[in-house]
């Protein structure tokens, strides 16, 4: 979940307004439960995975990351009862994901809702897109990077679990940032533990906007309030994790962590995910990883002397 794009043009604000009436519509006709929302970039050369070279080329790295983010889209739709949605960047990208993921069509494909990402950082993304729900009255919003292929369905699952109970879910990445956050957004005061200790989102009051039945006002004073978590943190670094935690503990909220796990982000990454789809080859999966499986042979096909 990396990467940063410019400024508003008219043409990204022209297209926000009409995800916006897409999201009301669509929103209007679904379940506003569990919202597994997809943060994904277009594959271009030079602009993913670069941290991967001198390992591969830069168009290597494009292939990868292809690869990644549709075995990521294929293990969010396996995920029971959530609906799935890819955020995407930068604003003229939609084609080319739509393209990668197997969905050329229009917004809608099989599956899948479209949003646009919109900030100037990660931070700013991150927090516009859990506003756009959460003020859309989802119970439950999870972000989930394209960076963890091999991730285990179940832990999407336990973060929505987790999510009836708390107001945030982190799923840790070994490097010191996380490949999942989670808000809720319920009509519920959760409880005391976790992480925080103190309470929590109270969203049991009245329809002025600080808590109660109405999803309008609660989901704009939540959003607000959740927007503090994404403040003041320094995105790319090993110090993400550390820092969301005290914004946790600051804004008073509740929080639970899911197992640690790990991005694909240097060389060596290559070969730990190498040798966890073999280990899920030889106890029978043959599902999970199929399009990494199919481009880390790519790669090596293109290293092997002719």
């Amino acid at each position: 979940m990396h990467g940063i794009y410019g400024n508003a043009s008219s043409q990204r604000l022209a297209a926000f307004r009409e995800i916006r009436l897409f999201l009301s519509y669509s929103t209007r006709n679904m379940p506003m439960s569990n919202a597994l929302v997809l943060f994904m970039k277009a594959p271009r050369p030079g602009t993913v995975k670069t941290r991967l070279s001198p390992r591969v080329s830069i168009g290597e790295a494009a292939d990868l990351y292809s690869a990644f983010i549709q075995d990521t889209l294929h293990l969010a739709q396996r995920v029971p009862d959530a609906s799935v949605f890819v955020a995407w960047t930068p604003d003229d990208g939609l084609e080319e994901l739509r393209s990668a993921l197997g969905s050329p069509g229009g917004p809608g494909g099989p599956g899948v809702d479209w949003i646009v990402q919109r900030g100037v950082d990660l931070g700013e993304r991150l927090s516009n897109a859990f506003a756009d729900f959460l003020e859309e009255g989802w119970d439950k919003t999870v972000v989930l990077g394209g960076d963890s292929p091999l991730l285990p369905h179940g832990y999407i699952e336990k973060a929505f679990d987790a999510l009836d109970r708390n107001d945030v879910v982190l799923g840790p990445a070994a490097d010191g940032g996380y490949y999942l956050i989670g808000l809720s957004g319920k009509d519920a005061t959760v409880g005391t533990g976790g992480m925080g200790g103190t309470g929590g989102l109270s969203r049991t009051g009245g329809s002025d906007g600080t808590g109660g039945s109405d999803g309008t006002g609660r989901g704009a004073w939540a959003a607000g309030h959740y927007a503090r978590l994404f403040k003041s943190i320094h995105w790319g670094t090993g110090r993400v994790l550390q820092q969301t935690r005290s914004a946790i503990r600051a804004c008073g909220l509740s929080c639970h962590e899911l197992p640690v796990w790990h991005d694909v982000d240097r060389p060596g990454d290559l070969d730990r995910i190498a040798r966890e789809i073999r280990s899920l080859r030889a106890g029978g999966d043959r599902v999970t990883g199929r399009h990494t499986e199919s481009a880390l042979e790519a790669v090596n096909r293109g290293r092997d002397p002719a």
